[in-house]
Formats: C-alpha cells, sequence, structure tokens
C-alpha cells in the first residue's frame, strides 16, 4: 500500500483562508479535490472515509471546507451562496495547479448538497479543465440550467433511494445533461448514507468513478 502523506493546509480564496486537508503521494495517478461544508475536524468527517477509499486506490485528496470558521456560525446561508461557492472552488483549483507535485495529477471534484451546482459552474469555468466530477446527495440543479447544458466534464450524480426529493431533482439532472454522465440511485439509502453499508457502497461507486475517468 502506498504511503499518503496527511498534511493541514490554509488556501487563499479571495479575502478569506479556507482550510484544507491534503492527503498525497509520490506515485498517486490523479486527485480528488473534495469539497466540505464546515471546519470540524476534516479527518472525522463523512467524506473523509471516502477520502480513505480513494487513497487505497492511489488517487491523492484534498478536501477543503468552503466556509470559514466565522461564516459557519454566524452566517450559514453562506452554504446556499453557489455563486460564492463556485468562486471559492475554482480559488482551490488554481491553487492546485500552482502545486509543482500537484499539478501534473488529472484533477477530479466531488461535492455534496448545493456546493454539487457550485462545483458544476466552476467546472465550466476552470482554465484548467477538470476530468471528472461527482454528486453525492448534491444539488447540481442549483448551478442553472444553462451551464448544465454547457458542462463537458463528466458528472456522476449519486444519490440514495430513500432520499426521495434529491433523486427526484438529480433525475431531472439526468434527463437535463448533454454531456457524458451516469445516474446511480443506491437502493435504501437516506441523504447522509447512514444505513449500515450506505456509506461504504457510496464510496465504491466514487472510486470507481474516478478510476475510469481521472487517467
Amino acid at each position: 500500500m502506498m504511503k499518503f502523506r496527511d498534511t493541514e493546509i490554509g488556501l487563499l480564496a479571495g479575502d478569506v483562508w479556507l482550510n484544507g486537508r491534503l492527503m498525497d503521494a509520490p506515485d498517486a495517478r490523479g486527485l480528488v479535490l473534495i469539497t466540505e461544508r464546515g471546519n470540524a475536524k476534516l479527518s472525522d468527517s463523512r467524506n473523509a472515509y471516502i477520502a480513505a477509499v480513494l487513497n487505497r486506490h492511489r488517487l491523492a485528496t484534498l478536501q477543503v471546507a468552503l466556509l470559514t470558521r466565522g461564516e459557519e456560525h454566524k452566517a450559514p446561508d453562506t452554504w446556499h451562496n453557489v455563486s460564492l461557492l463556485a468562486t471559492r472552488i475554482l480559488a482551490v483549483i488554481e491553487w492546485v495547479r500552482h502545486q509543482p507535485k500537484l499539478e501534473p495529477l488529472p484533477l477530479g471534484c466531488l461535492a455534496h448538497d448545493e456546493a454539487a451546482g457550485a462545483m458544476v459552474r466552476a467546472a465550466n469555468k476552470a482554465e484548467s479543465p477538470l476530468k471528472a466530477l461527482a454528486s453525492r446527495s448534491g444539488r447540481p440543479d442549483v448551478a442553472g440550467m444553462q451551464p448544465l447544458r454547457e458542462l463537458a466534464c463528466p458528472l456522476l450524480l449519486l444519490t440514495g433511494s430513500a432520499d426521495v426529493d434529491v433523486t427526484a431533482v438529480n433525475q431531472q439532472v439526468d434527463a437535463l445533461l448533454q454531456g457524458p454522465h451516469e445516474i446511480v440511485i443506491l437502493p435504501g439509502a437516506s441523504h447522509s448514507f447512514e444505513e449500515p453499508g450506505a456509506l461504504e457502497r457510496a464510496a465504491q461507486t466514487i472510486n470507481a468513478w474516478f478510476g475510469r475517468c481521472l487517467k
């Protein structure tokens, strides 16, 4: 098994600093940017489990909290500001492209909730193209119809069948997308994939997707 280095980092996005956690190794075959909402210990988040699965399959990961600690506690509605979140994702992508060890790696992005819509907008605007996107219980619809129609980057839409409203929205997005995409609905899984085995199945699906796309 590859030895991954666990590094806490700070990323400048406009006039704020975002907290991040980078797991990288010299022989990684790709990098996945994983957007988080808040600033609880990133190594304890549900996405940290998914990151560990990706790491085991030689994919480096960069978890980034898109909200500052102040916003998380005093302005939580910032999480619904899709334009702002897209700008911050673009800043993270730009940071990656200025890191000599990371820049050569094919780059993907994983997001949930409204950040999935911000991810779509960022993918359309990024100067360095993303190779693949994955939405876990996400709302890519909030990107808007035009950004979804213009999306050329492959997109995975992953939801749980018990997450009825989000699954319905993702099915509408699936019908709208013109670029390469795939929709996966995990039977019995809820929004947070809290059921026994659900998060494991979600992680395996996400890993298989990035394994195919980040070459």
